[in-house]
């Protein structure tokens, strides 16, 4: 199967295999679905697929061009999780089909939810929820951010990275 079928991606093929591609696609759909089922939501949205599939070309298209432009052959896991998340939020692949309380900003929630425990796992802190008025008020300007606030995929490479550091720092 043949993931990158539009004409103007066909040059990530040459940075990633396609499986690399797809398994990314397949992995974070997978997440999406798992989370808005823990949230018991999933006859409330639907996930726009074409959204969600560009969503995981426009990371790979900056990622390569990122390779390129610093010349280097892997990417940190600042930058993977910082231009993943990013596009998610840009994307909006999450639509709302039938009102439910607390529905608006379904997309940063969901943003939160999927990579909050990929950006503690890294930190080496228990991915379990966080707990702790530190957690919450780090959560709670994260949400604040994303919603409200300018961002970039480097603020939030910046952001993840000050979080790893602060953990170190904090040990």
């Amino acid at each position: 199967m043949c993931f990158v079928k539009d004409d103007h991606y066909q040059f990530l093929l040459s940075y990633f295999p396609d499986n690399i591609i797809f398994f990314r696609f397949k992995t974070l759909l997978s997440n999406t679905i798992a989370i808005l089922k823990k949230r018991n939501i999933t006859d409330k949205v639907r996930i726009d697929l074409e959204s969600f599939k560009m969503m995981i070309l426009d990371y790979f298209t900056d990622i390569a061009r990122l390779k390129d432009f610093q010349d280097i052959e892997h990417t940190n896991v600042q930058k993977i999780y910082g231009y993943q998340l990013y596009w998610f939020l840009r994307r909006h692949p999450i639509q709302i089909i039938q009102e439910f309380p607390k529905n608006f900003d379904i997309n940063e929630k969901v943003a939160i939810a999927l990579f909050l425990p990929r950006i503690l796992k890294e930190a080496g802190i228990d991915q379990n929820k966080p707990s702790g008025t530190a957690a919450k008020n780090f959560i709670n300007l994260l949400f604040y951010n994303m919603k409200y606030r300018t961002y970039t995929p480097q603020s939030l490479e910046l952001m993840i990275e000050a979080f790893l550091v602060g953990r170190q720092w904090g040990t």
